[in-house]
C-alpha cells in the first residue's frame, strides 16, 4: 500500500484517459489480481494496494459518496482512484486500506476493547454527521432512493421521503398491523410517539456501519471504515439504530459499542427495536 498522495495522483492520471482504456487496464488488473487473492465480497484485490468493484449492481454513488466525504472530512476511507458507468456497468476502483475486518476477531473484543471502540467511533462520526444536508428530504447520497435492508430486505430501493415526518410515516405505514402483547399497548405506542416526534437533524450516515465494515490493526485501533454503497442522508439517529438491526449485532458487543458512541438517542434506539419487533410485515 502506498501513501495516500500516491492514489490521489493516480486518480488525475487515470481520469485523462477514455474510459474504454480504463475498463480495459481495470478489467486486465482484475484477472491478474484473481490468480493471487480470493474475491472479497463484491470486491476483488489487485496488485497496488487497490480493490476494484464491478457490475450492474454497483452503484456509481458509493464512489462519489467516498470522494465527497475524503474531501471534507478526515475520516479513515478508500481512496477512489476511478469511477465510472461504461456500457451499463459500473466500476470503483480504490485504495486498499490497513488492518482487519472488525467481524473475523468480533468474538475476541473484550470489554476493555469495546470501551476502546466505542471512544474511536466518538471521534470519527463527528466529521462525517456535521455535514449540512442538501435538502430536508430522507434519501441516499445522491439523493435518490434509500437503500438499507431496514428498510425494504430483498426489495427495490425505497424513498426519498420529503422529510423526517414523512420518513417515520413511511416506518409506521410500512409495518403494517403491529402484533404487540397484551398490557404493553401504550408503553410501546408511547415510546415510538416521543421517539417519531422528536425533532432531528439530517446527517450524512453510512447506513451499514457493523464490525463487518470496520476494519482495526493489532492493537483494535480504527485503521478504516469501508463499503460505502448504502451511504444516505437519514435522520441523525440511523447510524445507531441501523447499525444495529442486524440480529447478530442487536445484543452484545455491537449493541454496546454503537449505544456507547450514541447516548442520547435511547428512546429512538427502543421505538425502533419495537416496531421490528411488533411489526406484521417483514418486508
Amino acid at each position: 500500500m502506498a501513501p495516500h498522495f500516491v492514489y490521489h495522483l493516480l486518480a488525475f492520471l487515470v481520469a485523462a484517459f477514455p474510459r474504454k482504456f480504463r475498463r480495459s487496464l481495470w478489467r486486465y488488473l482484475v484477472s491478474v489480481g484473481q490468480n493471487y487473492w480470493p474475491p472479497d465480497s463484491a470486491a476483488q484485490r489487485i496488485h497496488g494496494g487497490m480493490y476494484v468493484k464491478r457490475g450492474t449492481h454497483i452503484r456509481l454513488s458509493e464512489g462519489q459518496a467516498m470522494r465527497f466525504i475524503s474531501a471534507r472530512t478526515p475520516l479513515p476511507i478508500p481512496v477512489v482512484v476511478d469511477n465510472f458507468v461504461l456500457e451499463g456497468e459500473t466500476w470503483l476502483v480504490m485504495s486498499r486500506l490497513p488492518g482487519y475486518n472488525l467481524g473475523a476477531n468480533y468474538t475476541d473484543i473484550t470489554p476493555e476493547v469495546e470501551q476502546h471502540l466505542s471512544r474511536q467511533l466518538a471521534r470519527i462520526l463527528p466529521p462525517l454527521r456535521a455535514l449540512c444536508a442538501p435538502t430536508a428530504a430522507v434519501c441516499g447520497f445522491d439523493q435518490g432512493p434509500i437503500y438499507s435492508t431496514r428498510l425494504a430486505f430483498g426489495s427495490p430501493p425505497l424513498g426519498p421521503f420529503e422529510s423526517v415526518d414523512a420518513f417515520h410515516r413511511f416506518l409506521i405505514n410500512r409495518a403494517g398491523s403491529f402484533d404487540i402483547p397484551e398490557g404493553e399497548t401504550e408503553r410501546v405506542q408511547e415510546t415510538i410517539r416521543r421517539a417519531h416526534t422528536r425533532a432531528h437533524r439530517i446527517c450524512l450516515t453510512h447506513n451499514d456501519l457493523g464490525p463487518h465494515n470496520v476494519l482495526v490493526d493489532d492493537n483494535w485501533n480504527i485503521t478504516g471504515i469501508v463499503d460505502w454503497e448504502s451511504c444516505g442522508w437519514m435522520p441523525e439517529y440511523w447510524e445507531l439504530t441501523n447499525g444495529t438491526f442486524l440480529p447478530q449485532y442487536r445484543k452484545g458487543r455491537w449493541s454496546r459499542i454503537m449505544s456507547a458512541v450514541f447516548p442520547q438517542y435511547t428512546d429512538e434506539l427502543q421505538a425502533e427495536r419495537y416496531i421490528v419487533m411488533y411489526r406484521g410485515c417483514y418486508t
